[in-house]
């Protein structure tokens, strides 16, 4: 599975107004294309507010780009999209993620906060990375209370290198009080020396909140 992350840049003004257009597209036009996903507008990272994401799950890039040609058909889409285009300053970034381990959807429930917490690992480690954050998931996380996924770029800025454990929360409070518990946790210790001697840097960590 994998999970395309298509970002666009809105003037600050216009904030509002491209989140209940963009809204009205996920409600009305995306059922007539087979669409999903979620709608998320960033809280923390490096454009903050003014940046929106449509992040929606494939089973390939071929569904997905089987998936794209099909907006050249709707005139709904077509005239949906020229009207978002007048909000949109420009596209942010498109990245492609691969998840592995354990791929359950992630909660796309409005309001709830995404965290996605990134690591750059050298090519000689993803390997090790990938069995680390595997083991993770299957016997650390349900200990803490934690859920989520791990994923791999695709395509990006880092692509192969650059991997991201994202997780949804009720609110930023909850995430923090989870973060907490791992200082005692024995388990989460042991993992995670073993977790940094394979990681070379921590990336950036962004916040999302589902529209």
């Amino acid at each position: 599975m994998i999970e395309v992350r298509s970002s666009y840049v809105v003037k600050a003004a216009d904030i509002r107004d491209a989140i209940a257009l963009w809204k009205h597209g996920r409600d009305e036009i995306w059922p007539q294309l087979n669409w999903g996903g979620r709608l998320q507008q960033m809280l923390h990272g490096h454009c903050q507010q003014s940046l929106l994401v449509w992040s929606s799950t494939w089973s390939s890039m071929a569904e997905w780009e089987a998936g794209m040609q099909r907006t050249g058909q709707l005139d709904a889409y077509k005239s949906w999209s020229a009207e978002l285009n007048k909000l949109r300053l420009y596209g942010g970034e498109r990245e492609v993620f691969t998840a592995f381990g354990r791929t359950d959807p992630l909660d796309g429930t409005t309001g709830l906060a995404e965290v996605r917490s990134a690591y750059n690992v050298r090519m000689t480690e993803i390997g090790r990375v990938k069995k680390l954050m595997t083991q993770a998931q299957e016997e650390v996380w349900p200990a803490l209370g934690w859920g989520g996924q791990n994923q791999q770029m695709l395509h990006g800025k880092a692509s192969q290198s650059y991997f991201v454990w994202t997780s949804a929360w009720d609110n930023l409070g909850v995430w923090e009080t989870a973060m907490g518990r791992t200082s005692g946790h024995a388990g989460f210790q042991t993992w995670y020396r073993e977790f940094l001697s394979a990681v070379d840097v921590g990336g950036t960590r962004e916040i999302f909140r589902n529209l």
